[in-house]
């Protein structure tokens, strides 16, 4: 018997084997951007190297972005086998036989 789950509440959480990434930019001169970069550091590094950068420049401006990773979990026990994740058996309700 197949199913077909297409309106399922999923749960989005961040994957606890990873760490959440972080870019700044400069973009503080008017004519043009500064453009300096810092990719896919931890946030206290981001934070550093924009403080540097501020004392070496006098520049005050930035971009910053985050990225993170997440999982996908569906809702409670709906029986659904996600590829790579090994099936438990499953009881028989009270009173059904395997035979």
């Amino acid at each position: 018997m197949n199913r077909t789950f297409r309106y399922m509440t999923w749960t989005i959480e961040q994957d606890p084997s990873t760490y959440p990434e972080y870019s700044a930019t400069c973009v503080t001169r008017e004519d043009s951007n500064c453009g300096e970069t810092i990719h896919a550091c931890g946030p206290d590094w981001a934070e550093e190297w924009m403080r540097r950068h501020t004392q070496d420049t006098g520049h005050t401006r930035y971009r910053r972005t985050s990225a993170d990773y997440v999982t996908l979990a569906p809702p409670g026990d709906t029986g659904l086998i996600i590829p790579g994740e090994v099936a438990q058996p499953r009881a028989l309700p009270a009173g059904d036989d395997a035979t």
